[in-house]
């Protein structure tokens, strides 16, 4: 399996690679959002995901946290959609 991967910054600079899981556009919000992982374990024993907003710059995009909820509300939905389609 081919995986693809960005490099993304912690807020203290450093970089580390990610790997993407899904993306997709909310138009309703007028976002693009990004699901991705770092690989690292989570609590219980899976890895952590993140999912962040991403905005178009000149040279690529720029990764924003979702801010509001309805922002959340929309991700969540459209991931429950994604997932539920997996599973049929």
């Amino acid at each position: 399996m081919i995986l693809k991967t960005i490099t993304v910054e912690n807020e203290a600079r450093e970089s580390a690679n990610a790997v993407i899981l899904c993306s997709f556009a909310i138009p309703r919000i007028d976002r693009n959002i990004l699901v991705y992982t770092l690989n690292e374990d989570s609590r219980h024993g899976t890895s952590k995901v993140y999912v962040a907003s991403a905005v178009p710059q000149d040279a690529g995009y720029r990764l924003e946290n979702l801010e509001s909820e309805e922002e959340w509300r929309c991700a969540v939905e459209v991931l429950k959609q994604i997932t539920k389609g997996v599973e049929e």
